[in-house]
């Protein structure tokens, strides 16, 4: 998977990305991943947001999220981590 060009894609999607690890829910063992998308073509929802206890399984929900909002997001599908 190449997160650039992902980025890359949603940016020109017209939407804005952020991926983040906390380090105090790291610490707690707990979901310590956030993904959040945000911008005006994702309608009236505004945002997506996911929050995981693996990098993987974190873009892995919010991108199956943000491909829920509409057909212009199913492309995304090739950018979903894949399975062991």
């Amino acid at each position: 998977m190449d997160i650039e060009e992902l980025w890359i894609r949603l940016a020109e999607a017209g939407v804005s990305a952020l991926l983040k690890i906390n380090h105090e829910r790291y610490e707690e063992r707990g979901k310590y991943w956030t993904l959040l998308v945000s911008g005006p073509s994702l309608g009236e929802a505004r945002f997506v947001r996911a929050e995981e206890s693996s990098f993987e399984r974190c873009l892995q929900v919010g991108l199956t999220r943000l491909m829920s909002k509409g057909d212009q997001w199913s492309r995304l599908s090739e950018h979903l981590p894949k399975g062991p």
